[in-house]
């Protein structure tokens, strides 16, 4: 499958076989679609406009414009994998960094800071972030432990105090297990923030405070190749911006 069909798998089985057509057109010949309008789109599929725009919906896009973002996102996508990896990690980087919301990073290090205790939570990949934060956070004496395993994410709500600061770490911010846990804590009196690549994800929406990079999602050969090392980097922007911090007061 391309690109577009691994990105709107999901969705498959709600179309009907004409928006599918569709779909599996816009996919084959993802260069030319990016630029062709919405009659254009109908009339080379021999459908109504209606039915690319009900398609749309189906995707879970607000509409054809949406869509048509998405197919000039995907095309430039594909010429960096075209691309040596240094040139596609440095040009996605650049891009990455232009979306990092520097009050956000002001207003976490300070809760940081303020936090008498500071959990962070990670699983699968992020696991090893969220040791990562916690052990750079325990050399300046801040009270910090990290948790992955399940039963113990399961027990937060029974652990933290309101004084806490409960931290996860996520790069699709779309966890199951994360947002279960940050629901539950949205209804305690307790301060919660997360780090992501995207700043639209529903763990971002569900903590109080969301830092990310919006980082495109990347697949190739069939496997995920999504950069995770833009967590790392922001990982390390907060703690050396929660640093400054507390030498300056």
């Amino acid at each position: 499958m391309g690109q577009i069909i691994d990105q709107f798998g999901n969705h498959l089985a709600q179309l009907t076989p004409t928006e599918k057509q569709v779909l599996y057109y816009i996919d084959q010949h993802l260069t030319e679609a990016k630029d062709l309008s919405l009659t254009e789109i109908a009339k080379v599929n021999n459908v109504s406009t209606t039915t690319i725009v009900r398609m749309s919906h189906k995707l879970g896009l607000e509409g054809f414009s949406e869509l048509k973002y998405r197919l000039k996102s995907s095309d430039d996508q594909q010429r960096l994998l075209n691309n040596h990896p240094v040139e596609s990690y440095k040009k996605s980087f650049i891009q990455a960094f232009e979306t990092i919301q520097l009050d956000e990073l002001d207003r976490l290090s300070e809760k940081v800071a303020k936090a008498s205790r500071v959990i962070v939570v990670g699983v699968g990949l992020s696991k090893m972030m969220a040791e990562y934060f916690s052990k750079l956070l325990m050399q300046t004496n801040k009270q910090t432990h990290y948790t992955y395993e399940s039963h113990m994410i399961d027990l937060l709500p029974n652990m933290v105090k309101p004084d806490d600061l409960v931290f996860f770490i996520s790069t699709s911010g779309e966890t199951k297990t994360l947002i279960h846990a940050a629901e539950k804590l949205s209804f305690m009196v307790v301060d919660t923030a997360a780090i992501t690549n995207s700043s639209d994800s529903t763990l971002g929406r569900m903590v109080k405070t969301n830092l990310s990079m919006t980082v495109g999602k990347v697949k190739f050969g069939g496997y995920d190749i999504t950069a995770r090392s833009t967590l790392m980097l922001l990982i390390d922007l907060l703690f050396e911006s929660y640093l400054k911090k507390n030498v300056n007061s």
